[in-house]
């Protein structure tokens, strides 16, 4: 009997320590190794898509002259803010903010209400960084009112402010600061970084553009301007500044001044002798996504056109003005400011904005609602 027990015994010890051991065993395997997915050159397993584009505006705008008798108000006002009172909220919310600023801002500048030869109080820069602007382009035949000198204090008040500048260029010292320049897609070779400072150092220049650069969510953004108005552009220079210009950012933004005054579509005319339809689209073959036309004082249409990349890409002729004085005709007094939508660096043609505004009072602007919004969006073909 007692045999028989300890039989028993023995025989539960011996099944109670095989399944401890199993247990144990199971237990204190090592953890599987961790497999990361494995990603190709250019295409990622699924799963595992790459991150969007990065979406971000560009808003542009006509001329903005703050001279004459808008100078004389902001001076006897004491508000250098007035003629963009109404616009500080739509121009901040852009990502970037580019304006042809046609006249040079000086701490000495004569009040006056007449006149073609252009200033505005230096105060002025700090109004126009404080409503969103980012960019200026000062390549058009008013900068140069006060000489170089006039254009280097132009340059040195925007820059204390942090506005960049590009067009023409009294020292590239006075530009605001700019990102990094990247190739698209890559690191820039050692001949290009080393070969591109000297073509765009513009001091002193009237044909040559200096240039600058903005990164907005990791979109690089360069801009270029030329002025063609009582000048012909030097159109061997522009092609290889544009051609060296846009494999070193997403995105290419030239501004350009041209054109007949006072007229609705765009032409030239003894002192603008360019043809800006011609030009528009030999800056697109070169390179440029984006060419922003002025000068006319009148809006004038825009073209969407294919790009070397296949891409879609728009030439705008003349916004007219924004901030201005010619409060003598009806046309002087409306323009467009235009909002660009982007993703990465491909324009979204169809998110297009086109927001019509008005000049009041010799120099205050404000959007334009009703019938005269409308007769805008349909002289342009947008509604």
């Amino acid at each position: 009997m007692k045999s028989t027990i300890w039989f028993a015994i023995v025989l539960l010890l011996a099944f109670g320590l095989g399944g401890s051991f199993f247990y144990l065993l199971q237990n204190n395997s090592p953890a599987p190794t961790s497999v990361l997915p494995e990603f190709g050159s250019s295409v990622p397993t699924a799963g595992f898509p790459l991150p969007s584009p990065q979406s971000w505006t560009l808003l542009i705008t006509g001329d903005v002259i703050p001279a004459r008798v808008v100078n004389q108000k902001m001076v006897a006002k004491n508000d250098f803010r007035w003629p963009l009172t109404n616009f500080f909220e739509l121009l901040q919310k852009a990502d970037l903010t580019l304006i042809n600023l046609e006249s040079p801002l000086l701490t000495d500048c004569p009040v006056t209400n007449e006149g073609m030869k252009f200033c505005g109080d230096a105060r002025f820069a700090t109004s126009l960084h404080d409503a969103g602007v980012d960019v200026a382009n000062l390549a058009n035949n008013h900068t140069l009112n006060y000489g170089w000198e006039g254009l280097k204090e132009t340059q040195a008040e925007l820059g204390k402010v942090g506005i960049a500048t590009t067009g023409f260029s009294y020292s590239v010292v006075h530009n605001a600061p700019s990102p990094p320049l990247i190739l698209r897609g890559g690191t820039p070779s050692l001949s290009v970084r080393e070969g591109w400072g000297e073509l765009f150092n513009c001091e002193g220049d009237i044909y040559c553009s200096s240039f600058i650069t903005k990164l907005v969510n990791g979109v690089s953004i360069g801009f270029l301007g030329y002025n063609a108005v009582g000048q012909q552009v030097d159109r061997e220079l522009i092609k290889k500044q544009i051609a060296t210009a846009d494999p070193l950012v997403d995105v290419l933004v030239v501004s350009v001044h041209w054109g007949k005054e006072y007229t609705r579509e765009p032409d030239t005319d003894s002192i603008a002798v360019d043809d800006p339809k011609n030009l528009g689209k030999l800056f697109i073959d070169w390179g440029a996504d984006v060419v922003v036309g002025n000068h006319p004082h009148w809006y004038q249409p825009f073209d969407f056109a294919q790009g070397r990349d296949g891409k879609d890409k728009i030439i705008f002729y003349a916004l007219g003005n924004f901030i201005f004085d010619q409060e003598w005709s009806p046309e002087t007094k409306v323009g467009y400011l235009a909002k660009l939508q982007f993703s990465g660096k491909e324009i979204i043609k169809d998110e297009l904005e086109i927001i019509p505004i008005g000049i009041k009072d010799y120099g205050q602007a404000f959007l334009l609602e009703g019938q005269e919004k409308e007769e805008v969006l349909h002289n342009l073909k947008m509604n």
